[in-house]
């Protein structure tokens, strides 16, 4: 009976040294794709005739397919819009509420020809008078 015991423990510690150092996580270094896509700057909204117009400025265009330009409300949802145009500086979204009161965080950021994403934008908040 002794040597059954003793045969489980081994077995669960090795089970578990297993488990403790073998993992699909697996990142990549943090500059992996540092300086890939250019990052948004300077991003400014305003809301006019019941559309939110966002602008940015981008330092190049190299590697750039298109940007993503993303509001976040109070409740912490998200929307974006896909802009598939490299040279698009400026985004007029006319689908969102724009009720007085209503609060924004608004970011863009650039992405590339097989859907990689560039570093967000600075946060610009809106809110609607």
């Amino acid at each position: 009976m002794t040597r059954v015991g003793s045969v489980s423990v081994v077995v669960v510690v090795a089970l578990l040294a297993g488990i403790w150092s073998c993992s699909n996580d697996v990142g990549l270094p943090s500059a992996y794709h540092e300086g890939h896509l250019p990052q948004p700057a300077d991003v400014t909204s305003a809301v006019d005739a019941g559309a939110i117009t966002v602008t940015w400025s981008v330092s190049s265009e190299t590697n750039v397919s298109g940007f993503v330009v993303g509001f976040t409300d109070s409740s912490g949802t998200e929307t974006t819009r896909s802009i598939e145009d490299a040279t698009a500086r400026e985004y007029a979204e006319q689908e969102l509420d724009t009720t007085s009161g209503t609060i924004y965080l608004i970011q863009v950021w650039s992405f590339d020809a097989v859907q990689f994403f560039g570093q967000r934008s600075e946060v610009d908040t809106l809110v609607v008078e």
